[in-house]
């Protein structure tokens, strides 16, 4: 096989020995950063950490949603700024209704980015053949045929992994030139903890707080994780622990909350903190009318149910 051996990650890949993975013949792991306009992998420090101490080369991927391209690229590029990457950064675009101005305008921010989707969208979306990571579930590729890389399948086995895993092939361009010193990537680690500032980062998306995010755990920053342990009925240890990382985690996935829907317990305690009233995890009645006036406020549908409208005013916007 003519190519480098790879997987790409995000936080719901259970890895439980890095070695193992490097032992199994991966050369490289691409870590899933951000999503959209506010998402921020809660473990890509400690999986970026992880990696390159396994002697890994590393690098990051931002999953777009639909919103402005710069303030999406923005916004991948703050989270990943502060580290050392070996790999050059990607747009993993798999929306359904494509959006090929999105990606023209995201990939124009930078020239190292690379483009990862399927053909139904790569080959349409103008992205030259060999920026692009074209996923090919189900084949057996012997070379990437002139792509970045070919993702060949998705119920791969890696030693070192629990379950399934994204396997890929990629060619030797995914690689930073040595040469190129942008000004958004591969800078020396800035002062302060990137773990701490993920932390900061999710704590002003959920929490509208402002902190400065420097990676001190402060004061300030202790009392805002205390105030969101309270909010989901959890110690306020003021410990970003399992249990946190969980709540914040279905807050991020914005799932569809209502009468009669499936319950999604730290989601709603969430909303019933936004939109006043009891915080009691069980969407009833009372929730439903405090979402209902809190959507009539904020110039959207009133139906009591908190979608993807609902969601993106809660988490993408100041309000």
């Amino acid at each position: 096989m003519s190519g480098l051996k790879g997987i790409d990650i995000y936080s719901g890949t259970i890895i439980t020995d890095w070695n193992a993975i490097k032992a199994d013949g991966v050369e490289v792991v691409y870590i899933k950063a951000t999503e959209g306009l506010t998402y921020v992998n809660p473990l890509m420090d400690s999986q970026y950490r992880n990696a390159k101490n396994a002697g890994l080369k590393v690098g990051f991927y931002h999953f777009a949603r639909r919103n402005d391209p710069v303030r999406e690229y923005n916004h991948f590029m703050n989270t990943i700024r502060g580290y050392q990457q070996d790999l050059k950064p990607v747009l993993d675009y798999e929306e359904s209704n494509p959006d090929f101005n999105f990606i023209k305008q995201f990939m124009a921010q930078n020239a190292n980015l690379l483009f990862y989707s399927n053909h139904n969208i790569a080959d349409r979306s103008g992205v030259t053949k060999n920026k692009i990571w074209i996923a090919e579930p189900n084949t057996r590729p012997t070379d990437t045929n002139g792509y970045a890389g070919i993702q060949y399948t998705w119920i791969g086995r890696v030693n070192g992994i629990q379950g399934n895993a994204d396997v890929n092939l990629f060619s030797r361009s995914i690689f930073m030139d040595a040469n190129q010193n942008s000004n958004d990537l591969n800078q020396s680690a800035q002062n302060g903890d990137n773990t701490v500032k993920i932390i900061q980062m999710q704590l002003n998306i959920v929490l509208k707080k402002g902190l400065d995010v420097d990676g001190i755990n402060g004061p300030k920053t202790d009392a805002a994780i205390r105030e969101f342990q309270g909010v989901m009925g959890l110690s306020q240890d003021g410990i970003w622990g399992p249990m946190t990382v969980q709540a914040i985690e279905e807050i991020y996935a914005r799932p569809t909350i209502g009468i009669n829907l499936p319950n999604y317990k730290y989601a709603t305690r969430y909303v019933q903190w936004r939109v006043g009233g009891r915080v009691d995890g069980i969407f009833g009645n009372e929730t439903k009318g405090n979402v209902e006036n809190w959507q009539r406020n904020h110039g959207l549908a009133v139906d009591g149910i908190v979608g993807p409208e609902t969601w993106k005013k809660l988490l993408d916007e100041n309000v």
